[in-house]
């Protein structure tokens, strides 16, 4: 069974992370992209053909549900979704992530399944409050006159200098209708001005005159649709200026743009203003010239951080958002010796009459190398550059689970040098790291259908074998081996007198344990060594009689 073109590409639009099970035999027939990525520490159980109960074995085993009954949330999860109907599911926790989800009836004759990914709920909310913070400190220190007002005419925000035009406080302004604070003609005439506001997003701007007191007035008015989260009309931003006191009021604008600029200028972070419509940056500091190598180009546009496609996207996700916060990008220009890391946030701006981005930028380079080094340091052996023994158990693991009830052969071995610790104790620890070293490339280039070769610890090596044959080809591989490693390793100019003795166990992947396939595999090794060294053994029952007496 297949979803149809159009709900793969409808289900590819959302943010939750959607996965369509077959309501007959309740295997996975499609996953969306958001679920590929949110879920992808369970890809290897999460795709087309899939029973649901792998994937959900899979949380059991990986996940942690929110009461802390793995196996009782799992059975749960499993009687809910196969009844077919709507269902909230016990939430779990994944890597650093924690989900809510829900099952209900999907389109055709599936069921869907809902994720959401809790925590970006939360940094959304708090983005979203952080913005509005923003806004709101922005009009305050504004020197021009602005208020907010809602559908019902109720000013729901304004600064000082709004409210001193009318010779009141900012509190005594806001809650209140602006007919109620302003003067009945004045009131009408901004109504006036933005009934068209209230029903299309746009923006006005006019002269207008008006009578305060006893003195008739001119000012400059100039008002916007203001959107909601949900994206809809839910008031209008406006700004009124005295003209009889434009000298005085051009003056503190250009006093707070100089401001303004001396601080964007020497703030540590990268700031720019772009475009919308264009893309050509109308702003930049010298830290954001750097950072982007620009200082020397006319007319740079955003098109050297976003490709013209997800430029799109991200101006509709920031639309959406308020902004868009801590995106990642790797940067590469022509005159750079090595790819920048950069993390930047964009917010929409209305810069000198035109619709803008604002870029904050601060480059991550560092952090990411940092990272990366302490991920390598985490999964490799520091001397060998092999993976090490937790890799190679979280690996066993992994392939434990992917395999299970597949027929496909597989292979433990388990590789002990001869004669090591008399070449430590001799020649010294130097001569011991250049062999290990030595070792794990000939390991390389002999088992290189591998699908991990790994330093336990020690002398002691290991290689698992996935679908590459049966014992005929294992036991030519373990010849292979031997003749890559039993050739001399010399050290400056002499041999260093060392072989290699090797272990394997050969078994079902889909049905045996592996960690007892390890076991089994180290008994072989040993049992090479009372043999007289420099050979391979593979295990049988005969090794150990006492477990396999009937």
């Amino acid at each position: 069974m297949s979803v149809s073109v159009d709900v793969v590409a409808t289900a590819a639009l959302s943010r939750d992370s959607l996965v369509f099970l077959d309501k007959g035999d309740l295997k996975i027939v499609h996953v969306n992209p958001a679920a590929e990525k949110q879920l992808a520490a369970a890809k290897t159980v999460l795709r087309a053909g899939t029973e649901i109960k792998q994937f959900l074995a899979f949380l059991a085993k990986k996940g942690e549900f929110s009461d802390g009954d793995s196996v009782g949330s799992v059975r749960r999860a499993l009687g809910a979704i196969s009844s077919g109907g709507r269902a909230d599911l016990p939430g779990f926790r994944l890597e650093k992530t924690v989900f809510s989800w829900h099952c209900d009836t999907g389109p055709g004759n599936t069921i869907a399944l809902v994720l959401r990914d809790g925590g970006k709920a939360q940094e959304l909310a708090r983005a979203l409050a952080d913005h509005k913070i923003f806004i709101q400190h922005l009009i305050d220190v504004l020197p021009t006159p602005v208020y907010l007002k809602n559908l019902e005419s109720v000013v729901t925000r304004c600064n000082g200098a709004f409210a001193e035009l009318f010779d009141l406080q900012v509190t005594d302004v806001i809650g209140k209708k602006l007919v109620e604070v302003a003067p009945k003609d004045l009131a009408k005439t901004i109504t006036d001005h933005e009934k068209a506001l209230l029903v299309k997003e746009g923006q006005v701007r006019d002269e207008i005159t008006f009578a305060l007191g006893d003195d008739n007035r001119t000012a400059l008015f100039a008002a916007s649709s203001l959107k909601g989260p949900s994206g809809s009309i839910a008031g209008t931003i406006g700004s009124l200026i005295d003209v009889t006191s434009l000298k005085k009021a051009q003056a503190e604008v250009a006093e707070a743009a100089q401001r303004l600029t001396g601080l964007l200028e020497s703030a540590p972070i990268g700031v720019g203003i772009s475009s919308r419509e264009t893309g050509v940056f109308q702003f930049f500091n010298s830290t954001f010239a750097n950072m982007l190598d620009i200082k020397d180009e006319k007319q740079p546009t955003d098109a050297i951080l976003l490709s013209d496609r997800y430029r799109q996207q991200s101006l509709s996700d920031m639309d959406m958002l308020g902004e868009l916060h801590d995106v990642e990008i790797r940067l590469r220009r022509p005159n750079m010796s090595e790819a920048k890391w950069l993390k930047t946030s964009l917010e929409p701006l209305s810069f000198e009459g035109e619709e803008s981005v604002l870029w904050w930028t601060s480059d991550i380079t560092k952090q990411k190398h940092a990272a990366r080094e302490l991920q390598n340091k985490a999964n490799n052996d520091e001397l060998t550059g092999l993976a090490n023994r937790a890799r190679f158990m979280q690996k066993i693991d992994q392939c434990e689970t992917v395999l299970r009830g597949t027929n496909t052969p597989a292979a433990m071995f388990i590789l002990d040098l001869d004669g090591f610790k008399k070449l430590n104790d001799e020649k010294g620890h130097a001569a011991g790291d250049w062999l290990l070293g030595e070792t794990s490339k000939r390991l390389k280039r002999a088992a290189r259908r591998a699908e991990e070769v790994a330093r336990l610890g020690g002398d002691e090596f290991t290689m698992l074998f996935i679908n590459k044959g049966g014992e005929k080809e294992m036991i030519e591989m373990a010849d292979a081996i031997l003749s890559e490693l039993n050739q001399p390793f010399v050290w400056k100019g002499e041999d260093c007198g060392v072989t290699a003795s090797i272990g394997f166990a050969i078994f079902d992947g889909g049905s045996s344990d592996m960690n007892e396939q390890l076991r089994r595999a180290d008994k072989a090794m040993h049992q090479a060594k009372a043999l007289g060294k420099a050979r391979h053994c593979l295990y049988t029952p005969d090794l150990e009689p006492e477990l396999h007496q009937d």
